[in-house]
């Protein structure tokens, strides 16, 4: 109990840090910006059809691959500063162990992983409200959207709505499966970053071969449609468009996705916390 106890207030202590993070309050603002000019775009075409927006939005903010991109590379600027030792840091690993540290910045990146995405659904809904259809369902707009090539003609090329999500996704599956498939996707590069700045004792390669994962997940969803390569482009299965329902796809199935995030996100703080007494921490 009392190492549930510290790891939790190691976690807590590193979100309390976030009030005076500049990198914090930058995502904030791109974060808002990108969401505010998605549904901009989106409340203009319901405007053209004479129809109030839906506002289930979320699941079609990053669908396409160069939303993709700009949704997740602010993740990046989130954990590059993995592990996340600072002038106070020497103090806290001398008054706990150091399986209890490296637990706690795990779970501040679980945290700050599902807080990112949390962030970007309720800007979805709030910039929405004022002007939305409030229905369990997915609405006119969205399904003459998904069913035309009206955001094209519009000239809102970043925009897309899928048919495959509207037509076997319920709004609440669609937001709570692209929740959940970014979330674990965050954890894992999260982990991914902390475990490679560790070990090469540097704050710059885990975020390089994480952006090279994310720009990989373009190159993919542009070049390839073959189930094969698509098994290797996580970044690309988070949006439910990019998973398979029924073997009807040549994407990855849900149960493939999840299972591939989490194997590696443990198998990540696994390494971690085996090898921690070799792992040397540059606390200068």
């Amino acid at each position: 109990m009392r190492s549930l106890k510290t790891i939790i207030n190691i976690c807590l202590q590193d979100l309390r840090k976030w009030q005076r993070d500049y990198r914090i309050l930058i995502i904030a603002i791109l974060l808002f910006l990108l969401v505010y000019d998605n549904v901009k775009s989106y409340r203009s075409i319901s405007l053209s059809l004479n129809e109030p927006p839906s506002i289930w939005i979320y699941p079609f903010l990053y669908t396409q691959y160069h939303q993709k991109l700009i949704f997740t590379i602010p993740l990046l600027l989130l954990f590059s500063n993995a592990p996340f030792i600072d002038n106070n840091a020497v103090y806290v690993i001398a008054r706990c162990k150091k399986s209890e540290w490296h637990s706690g910045q795990f779970l501040y990146i679980v945290i700050s992983s599902a807080l990112y995405y949390i962030y970007i659904l309720l800007w979805s809904v709030i910039l929405l409200l004022p002007f939305a259809e409030l229905s369990t369902d997915w609405g006119r707009s969205l399904k003459t959207m998904a069913a035309s090539s009206l955001t094209k003609e519009m000239g809102y090329n970043f925009l897309e709505i899928p048919s495959f999500t509207i037509f076997y996704f319920t709004p609440v599956q669609a937001v709570w499966f692209t929740f959940l498939l970014s979330f674990l996707m965050a954890v894992m590069l999260g982990t991914m970053i902390y475990f490679l700045n560790i070990i090469t004792n540097t704050r710059y390669i885990g975020s390089l071969v994480g952006s090279s994962i994310i720009i990989f997940s373009c190159f993919i969803e542009n070049f390839f449609t073959s189930s094969f390569a698509r098994r290797f482009s996580p970044v690309t299965w988070i949006t439910v468009d990019k998973v398979d329902v029924g073997g009807l796809t040549h994407n990855p199935s849900f149960t493939y996705c999840v299972t591939f995030f989490v194997s590696v996100s443990l198998i990540l703080i696994a390494a971690t916390l085996i090898f921690r007494k070799r792992i040397k921490l540059d606390i200068e």
